[in-house]
């Protein structure tokens, strides 16, 4: 079992500047600084390897995002110390999830287990540069935009480092691992040849606004009529609007009106169209076609995946931070221990096992939420399936990762 690593004291730092020369060579080079990117690389500098982080964006810029931590999401931040920085930047904690099924309400009261009080809703400027800080002070080189152009490859094709444009610099770092933290469309994946090993065939469309004057403290969803609308409070005093639709209605229903699609969803719910009464829209609209879920292999000769490059969940069931948080750590312990050893297979094996059973646990029901059936058991019993598969992450957090003693 592992030990904690936690963090006391993160010093409040921006990232490493581009125009450091970089070593030319790593244990590990981390394509992608987000949520698995930072949190990767954090553990694996805690575990004493060299890490280098590469991201082609800037550092704390907005991404789309439901912003949801689950319960096993936020005991991996207090298990690493940085979940005081969440709490000091005023984070909305929901003790309660509502789900509105068609008319009928159902509550559930997150119950409070040691540190984890809630979900934890945070801006993505906000947990993204607070996982970045947390990876420099633990001795990552985290550069932001810096772009991989490709991976390299030993005479025997494993991989061996990548190629990266730092301006217009371009240069060669070789690694004993190259880690893709790279998102659904992966570089790392497509380029390492990741195969696909699950994909599921729903999805949601859905369009994103941010609000003011919202009095909601809780994470609430909507689903009418094979439409969905739901609010997530964030930091800054606003809340996350979002309406959704199945993908295959996205371009006949959604992409011409983004507006007023967004508006109708609010309508539709009269629960919803009075929480909304003297609101203030402080955002544009965003929208997102929706993608359905699949899984990739997890690693190769030199290369493994970590959060939407390996596996990917629809944003409906709004568990992809608390995925990636727990896969950032099952893929530090794996790398960590495959680079003591002549034999990498057994932990990167055990590191795909896991994971897999965590995914294939939690898919199938979020896929059937991401459908938006119109009969409401079957849809309820996809949020039960994906609660107990939540249960299934914290025990496996306690197993595998042991946890603090406050917890």
């Amino acid at each position: 079992m592992n030990t904690n690593h936690s963090i006391p004291n993160i010093p409040k730092v921006r990232s490493a500047a581009p125009s450091r020369p970089f070593a030319d060579s790593y244990d590990v080079v981390v394509v992608g600084a987000r949520v698995a990117g930072a949190s990767t690389a954090m553990l694996l500098a805690q575990r004493g390897l060299s890490v280098l982080v590469i991201d082609r964006g800037r550092y704390g810029a907005d991404v789309l995002s439901t912003h949801c931590i689950a319960p096993p999401g936020v005991l991996q931040l207090s298990r690493w110390g940085v979940l005081d920085r969440i709490r000091e930047a005023g984070t909305p904690v929901s003790k309660t999830v509502g789900f509105d099924y068609g008319g009928t309400w159902v509550e559930l009261n997150v119950k409070p287990r040691g540190d984890v009080d809630g979900l934890y809703n945070p801006r993505r400027t906000l947990l993204d540069p607070v996982l970045v800080d947390a990876a420099v002070a633990s001795g990552a080189d985290v550069r932001h935009g810096v772009s991989m152009l490709g991976l390299t490859h030993d005479p025997h094709g494993r991989v061996d480092g990548v190629v990266v444009r730092d301006g217009e610099t371009t240069q060669t770092i070789s690694a004993r691992f190259v880690v893709g933290a790279d998102g659904t469309r992966s570089r790392v994946a497509t380029e390492a040849g990741a195969a696909v090993v699950r994909q599921e065939s729903s999805a949601v469309g859905t369009v994103y606004a941010y609000f003011e004057g919202v009095s909601e403290d809780r994470v609430v969803t909507y689903y009418r009529d094979a439409n969905v609308v739901g609010v997530i409070p964030t930091n800054d005093d606003a809340v996350l609007v979002w309406a959704g639709v199945p993908s295959h209605r996205f371009n006949d229903d959604v992409r011409d009106d983004v507006a007023g699609f967004h508006a109708a969803q609010i309508e539709g719910a009269p629960e919803m169209r009075d929480t909304m009464l003297g609101t203030e829209r402080v955002s544009g609209f965003r929208s997102f076609p929706g993608l359905p879920g699949f899984v990739r292999e997890a690693w190769g000769p030199g290369w493994v995946l970590v959060g939407d490059a390996g596996y990917f969940k629809d944003p409906v069931s709004a568990h992809g931070i608390t995925d990636a948080l727990i896969g950032a750590e099952l893929v530090a312990d794996a790398v960590a221990a495959a680079a003591d050893e002549s034999d990498e297979r057994p932990a990167l094996l055990h590191m795909q096992e896991r994971r897999d059973a965590l995914a294939f646990d939690m898919m199938p029901h979020v896929a059937t939420a991401a459908a938006l059936p119109a009969d409401m058991d079957e849809l309820m019993g996809a949020f039960v399936g994906i609660s107990e598969a939540m249960r299934s992450e914290w025990a496996m957090i306690e197993s595998e990762f042991g946890v603090l003693a406050a917890v």
